[in-house]
């Protein structure tokens, strides 16, 4: 198997990366540094040149704010991108895969949500995303739609993930304790990616940790585990006066990946123990 992999750099894709060497299968990761995704015809020939057996497309403006403020990147990245790739897959007869959010839901559930919910997103980076996937089952023919929910781990970019990372750990921070959702550790994610893309089980998954949390329960259960002394505040999402709209309950019921591969993720308890040894693994 050959795989292409965009958005290389980011936090999935440098952990799918080193899975994808662990298991001795052929790749070519690129990054805005080395292929614009956006540019359609250069994408296009390194994609002929190279002929993946799967493409995996991570490449996102996955900053929610800087969609609301610079809504024609979010459209070129999220969306256009997604549907250059989409032709380019179809062509070569390559699977695609691509990672979509918990975004494309408004909020207003009071339950998990399916597969099979009805999307209806609330701020620019859903309705990108959303017009990404929907490009994906208009154009492929094999095809993985992975959706997820908070990612954390050791190369995550978010905060929460960079505080508990950081050695040196601030007197007090804020935590927002009013949203909920479903929390994802990166390298489970990554494992379950490379069991798709192995498979013939097309189809939309949601892909994440088991259980619903606010990340105030998070932050609060790792020092617990961590011991450190910062001082954790709650705060609510109102108090920070942030651009986009979040949805405030979009947690994600995992129906098909449980049923189609006989399995379950961790739950986020689990996961969030997994990070932390990991973290004392550190050099």
């Amino acid at each position: 198997m050959k795989v292409f992999v965009s958005g290389a750099e980011g936090a999935l894709g440098t952990e799918m990366t080193r899975l994808l060497r662990k298991e001795k299968i052929k790749f070519l990761a690129t990054d805005i540094k080395q292929l614009d995704i956006t540019d359609f015809r250069a994408t296009n020939k390194v994609l002929l040149d190279y002929r993946p057996d799967a493409i995996l497309h991570f490449a996102a403006v996955s900053n929610v704010d800087t969609c609301e403020q610079e809504q024609n990147l979010a459209l070129q990245v999220n969306a256009l991108s997604t549907m250059g790739l989409a032709i380019i897959a179809n062509k070569i007869g390559a699977k695609m895969l691509y990672t979509s959010t918990n975004f494309i839901f408004d909020g207003n559930s009071e339950e998990p949500y399916s597969e099979y919910s009805m999307p209806h997103p609330i701020s620019e980076y859903g309705r990108t995303k959303l017009l990404g996937e929907r490009y994906i089952k208009d154009i492929c023919e094999r095809y993985f739609i992975a959706r997820t929910s908070w990612l954390f781990g050791q190369n995550s970019k978010t905060f929460i993930s960079k505080f508990l990372a950081s050695d040196k750990k601030p007197g007090s921070i804020d935590v927002i304790c009013d949203q909920f959702a479903s929390l994802t550790y990166i390298d489970h994610l990554a494992d379950a990616i490379l069991r798709l893309i192995k498979s013939e089980n097309y189809g939309v998954y949601h892909i994440v940790n088991k259980g619903i949390a606010s990340w105030l329960d998070f932050v609060l259960r790792a020092k617990k585990i961590m011991r450190f002394k910062t001082t954790i505040r709650a705060v609510k999402i109102e108090e920070l006066n942030l651009l986009a709209k979040r949805p405030r309950f979009s947690p994600l019921a995992s129906h098909n990946y449980e049923f189609l591969f006989s399995c379950q993720m961790k739950s986020w308890e689990e996961a969030l123990t997994d990070f932390i040894k990991s973290l004392l693994r550190k050099p």
